[in-house]
């Protein structure tokens, strides 16, 4: 009988080591993300992240999802999408009566949130072809003996024969 008593407190203590090493501390959830613990308690405290239990200690300890969850909310705002517009996704996921009216709502915001993507990813080509420009035209002035400024480069004939400049020429003239 007390060997069948050891052996059901072994297994426990090693159910319980074994479910704890798949438990993260915060400070681990931020170095898996990337991010300080401040935003992992923030995505917390905004019902975008659980946590899984409490440690002996009173510390909060997370599944990996956590992490790759705030991992993934910073993809997003790194891409331009704000928090209040990931919340929405994350809320209709996880509240939405049914499966159905869930993914209803789901596919709604990020289908809103691939056209902000789409328009940004416009956006920046244009930037790029507006930035290519101006290199073709800065190297133009490569050589130049006279002393930059506004009133001499716009009399410059590399300037003056344009029609327009590139934003980026326009923006340091």
């Amino acid at each position: 009988k007390e060997i069948d008593n050891y052996v059901i407190v072994r297994f426990t203590f090693l159910m319980l080591t074994a479910n704890e090493k798949e438990l993260l501390k915060i400070g681990e959830v931020a170095a898996r993300a990337g991010v300080t613990v401040r935003t992992v308690r923030y995505y917390l405290e905004r019902g975008l992240i659980r946590e899984a239990d409490r440690s002996p200690g009173g510390f909060y300890l997370f599944t990996p999802d956590a992490a790759e969850t705030v991992f993934y909310i910073q993809k997003l705002k790194e891409a331009g999408l704000a928090l209040r517009d990931i919340e929405a996704v994350y809320r209709a996921r996880h509240q939405g009566p049914t499966g159905d009216r869930a993914a209803s709502e789901v596919e709604r915001h990020l289908r809103r949130e691939k056209e902000v993507l789409e328009q940004r990813v416009r956006d920046y080509q244009r930037l790029k072809a507006e930035v290519e420009e101006a290199l073709e035209l800065v190297a133009q002035c490569r050589g130049c003996e006279m002393r930059p400024s506004r009133e001499t480069c716009l009399s410059c004939g590399v300037f003056a024969a344009r029609e327009r400049l590139p934003l980026p020429i326009q923006a340091i003239l």
